[in-house]
Order: structure tokens, then sequence, then C-alpha cells
């Protein structure tokens, strides 16, 4: 229970003899100011969300349940509990706040009754690098929602970028269902093998999306439905990782493209965009592989200075004749040559691929030697 203090005064004891004066009421206790706990800051990309009173994100844990924490041990020292001293805590933005004791005594922080944490590897107000870590921890709407992403985007190889939902499955869009107004017609058994990307919060979040596309739907269960151009989202059930699209073998289901409409085969995209973890929106491959590129080559003119040992570790991104590029502006985009191939070139920076990424959506080398990073669509560093 959040309450403010109250004032203990204590009468100093009034001697009875003659010798002594009235003495005065003195207070061994003052009141105390409220400590302002938790405000709410704007993140790129995922909105509002709540922050400790130094701007570092608070996050929420799937695992718990309202009013009881389940991390302790290991998992509380990489998600350190948010704590306060005592009840005597206010907030700033955010609804629904309160406390709950932990079995060491200390008072945790809840949003919603949800316990709040921070997350050990943000080491600067304003980062989110927990976000949707495990699929479980999700950093705190101001209403004690999980800002969980409703669309970002990702590459399908021969389709190139396509929406996808936080965990980088494939969006879909049915011709069954109607734009003008928007209206879903899958329900049931449809809706099992297609289930609908919901939206959490007030407002869709999203990254790498063109915020003007989306709205919302209420379903006949109350829930909110993601659209995009007037179009219902869904994923499909036999899609279990991304880079996947089952779904569009089935009649009347399309991969949904960035721009809302239906994905379609183009064989011949080399080079794409796609929303890589904490990076925002970076250049891959077809197959939507992170390309990186290299602080010792030379942008002006494009020239590589990563061979022998470094090129196995560093694999050039090679182009064929004819190539088309997506989600990268193609004035940016060139090429070198190199061993009888064509390297490409972003913004005049060579390109890599990193051996050390195994499945689309990895950026695992990112920062590797403080002179690798991943490209953003703009050829800049991302991350940086």
């Amino acid at each position: 229970m959040i309450r403010k203090s109250v004032a203990v005064v204590v009468l100093g004891l009034v001697s009875l003899t003659a010798c002594a004066g009235t003495p005065e009421s003195k207070p061994v206790a003052q009141q105390r100011e409220s400590v302002v706990a938790l405000t709410v800051a704007e993140i790129d990309d995922l909105g509002p969300v709540v922050t400790d009173v130094n701007g570092f994100t608070l996050y929420r844990f799937d695992g718990d349940k309202p009013g009881e924490s389940t991390c302790d041990g290991e998992c509380a020292a990489t998600w350190p509990p948010a704590t306060v001293a005592d009840e005597n805590f206010t907030a700033t933005g955010v609804d629904k706040i309160g406390s709950i004791v932990r079995r060491d005594g200390s008072r945790q922080l809840t949003v919603d009754g949800m316990p709040q944490y921070r997350f050990a590897k943000d080491t600067k107000p304003g980062e989110t690098k927990g976000q949707g870590l495990q699929g479980k921890w999700f950093a705190t709407g101001k209403s004690g929602e999980r800002t969980r992403l409703a669309a970002r985007t990702g590459v399908i190889a021969g389709l190139g970028a396509v929406l996808t939902n936080d965990a980088g499955l494939t969006l879909y869009r049915f011709d069954g269902d109607t734009a003008q107004p928007s209206a879903s017609n899958c329900d049931g058994g449809c809706a099992e093998s297609w289930p609908p990307v919901y939206v959490e919060g007030e407002q869709p979040r999203v990254k790498g999306v063109d915020p003007k596309l989306l709205g919302m739907i209420t379903r006949k269960d109350g829930k909110k439905q993601l659209t995009v151009a007037n179009w219902p989202q869904y994923t499909f059930k036999n899609d279990t990782k991304p880079g996947e699209a089952k779904g569009v073998t089935v009649p009347k289901w399309f991969a949904t493209a960035i721009d809302g409409k239906k994905a379609q085969q183009n064989k011949a995209i080399a080079l794409t965009s796609a929303t890589v973890k904490d990076l925002g929106v970076v250049a891959t491959d077809k197959d939507g592989m992170t390309l990186y590129r290299f602080d010792d080559d030379s942008a002006n003119p494009p020239v590589s200075n990563c061979s022998g040992a470094c090129a196995a570790q560093w694999p050039p991104a090679y182009v064929g004749e004819g190539f088309q590029v997506q989600g990268v502006d193609s004035s940016l985009v060139g090429t070198i040559e190199r061993d009888g191939k064509k390297q490409l070139t972003i913004a005049g920076s060579p390109q890599y691929l990193f051996s050390g990424d195994k499945v689309c959506g990895d950026a695992n080398g990112q920062g590797v030697g403080g002179k690798w990073w991943a490209t953003r669509a703009d050829g800049s560093r991302a991350g940086k």
C-alpha cells in the first residue's frame, strides 16, 4: 500500500521542580517527502515505457504473477529488482503502482501488480537490450502492459522484406477478409491455424514500418487485432522460426509486404533490410543474414582490407549481375571487384557476413574487435 508517512511527535518530559521552565515539544522524526520512484519515457519504436528515476527501462517477466516475483538468485543478478526503501513513494505518469515484499525482505515496485526489474546489460538511460529476451521479458507500458512489438520487418528468401511479429514469424493477410471496412472473417478453426496478431496497449508498437499504415480492429472476443493498410494480420501455425513462410502455399493467404500489399516472388533480390534485435533496421542479404562493415576498410574510394583468415571469418557479401535491391536506397549501393567476383558496397563501405551468425536475425558480429558493425540501411554503423 502506498501512503504518506505521518510526522511522529514525542513530547519532552515536564519537570515538576520549581527551578525548571516548561520545555518545548520537539519532534524526533520529521515528516518525509514521498520519493518519486517511477516515471515514463518515450522510447523509439516502443512508445511510452516505465523507467526508474534515473531513466533506466523497467521490465516485467511473463514467468511472474501479479503480486508475486519468481526471479531470484542468478535471475535476479541479470534482472535486478527495482526496489524502494519503504512504501513512501510516488510515480509520475504511471498507472496502478504498488509494491511487494521479496523473500529477502526488500520492497519491489509493481505496476498493475507485476513486479518490475532493470536489465543488467542496460548501461545507460533509454536502452532496451532486455526487450523480448527469451520471449518472456518486456519493457513495461505505463499501464503495466507488455510493450510487445506488433510488427517489425524480416526477410524471406525469394520474397524479400516482409512484416513479422516480435518473434520474427511472418505476418499474413487473407483474401477472405475485407479492407474497406477492415474486418476479419477468420474465426474458430481458421483462427487456430492462423492466429490473429494482437495489439497490447493503446496503439500498435512497430519497428521499420510506416505507422500511417497501422490500425486495429476489435475481434468478437474483445481483443484488438493489428491491421496493416486496413488488412487484418495473422501468423501461421506451421511457421516455427524466423525466415519461414509456409503459409504462402495456402490459397488466399499471402505474406504481408512492408507496405501492407501482398509479398510477391522476386528471386533477383540480393540486398534488403530487416529489424535485427535492438539494432533497429539494418541491411541484410536475400536470406535475411545481417551485413557488416569494417572500420579498417575505406569507403572513398571503396577498398576492402579484409582477406585471408579475416575473409574466412567475415565472408564478403557477393552479388551477381542484375541483382535487385529492396529496403535500401539503390543510389547508395555499388560493388567492387574481388577475386573475379563483385562484392557489395553500401555508401562506399564493402559489405560482409559473419561466420558466427547461424540464422536470420542474428547479429553476433556486432562490435567484434571494436571495428565490426552491422550496417544500417543508409550505410552507417548500427549501434554507434
